[in-house]
């Protein structure tokens, strides 16, 4: 890993980029499926909700009332199904008491993945009207999607060559940084454009430039993104267990000139000096 920097997220008082799970579906006990916190002042966005995240999300010091907005890249199991424990926990009366409902932004199909979970435990996921909201984000291919989060902070969302649900996300927060998620991608789509001059590109390198996979980006593949959207800092994740045999950061580092930073989990990065 290079340029890293380690803290508890428990600390995190300015603006940061916790990394809560840089894995895959693939089990690790070291790397959970990918999944983020960016805490920006009083607020704190979570970026995918796979297996596991809310847990790994309170164990970081943001259980469900610590969080303004839960953002989805797509459905594929590994990015949304702790939907299902997110409808189960707020039917209890104690989670978020007396606070605004907590708004869960993606494609419609995340809306309508969140609907057959509850038909698969009928009864079991019907929150309380009023405990969680949805939003559409409707970006269209060559045009961006633009929106606000809790506390004012900017959504941008745009098409992300991977599956029909996929979006990627770019936070511009009110403090000045920039951080942006391709969640699962391949070249395509709206990716760069989304990127373009952000201080952080948390960018997948799922794949081996040995033996690359379907739908997902390589080391080298990766870094070359980063250098045409002139991103600050390349942030790799989304590792299988193959690439991590490889040397991915001095791969990437044959197409991209700037910081890169392998993720770990439970890793804390500073967006603000």
């Amino acid at each position: 890993m290079e340029d890293a920097d380690t803290g508890s997220a428990h600390s995190v008082s300015r603006p940061a980029l916790v990394v809560l799970g840089s894995g895959t579906a693939v089990p690790r006990r070291d790397r959970g499926t990918s999944c983020y916190i960016v805490a920006a002042g009083d607020a704190a966005f979570l970026i995918d909700l796979g297996p596991g995240a809310l847990h790994r999300a309170a164990c970081a010091g943001y259980d469900l009332d610590a969080l303004d907005a839960i953002l989805v890249t797509h459905i594929h199991p590994d990015h949304c199904t702790d939907l299902i424990s997110l409808q189960f926990a707020l039917r209890n009366p104690g989670p978020r008491a007396g606070r605004e409902p907590l708004g869960v932004w993606g494609h419609s199909s995340v809306e309508d993945q969140a609907r057959r979970f509850r038909e698969a435990f009928p009864g079991w996921l019907d929150a309380p009207p009023g405990r969680w909201d949805f939003h559409a984000v409707t970006p269209q291919a060559g045009s961006l999607w633009h929106g606000t989060l809790p506390g004012g902070h900017r959504l941008v969302a745009g098409c992300v060559a991977h599956h029909a649900s996929s979006v990627g996300y770019r936070l511009e927060l009110r403090e000045g940084p920039i951080v942006a998620f391709s969640g699962d991608a391949t070249e395509g789509g709206d990716l760069v454009e989304l990127a373009r001059g952000a201080d952080v590109f948390v960018l997948e390198a799922a794949g081996s430039d040995r033996d690359p996979i379907e739908g997902h980006l390589t080391p080298r593949r990766a870094g070359a993104l980063a250098r045409a959207a002139g991103v600050g800092r390349l942030v790799l994740t989304h590792f299988y267990p193959d690439v991590l045999n490889d040397p991915i950061a001095a791969q990437a580092r044959e197409t991209f000139e700037g910081p890169i930073t392998l993720a770990q989990d439970g890793w804390v990065h500073p967006l603000m000096s």
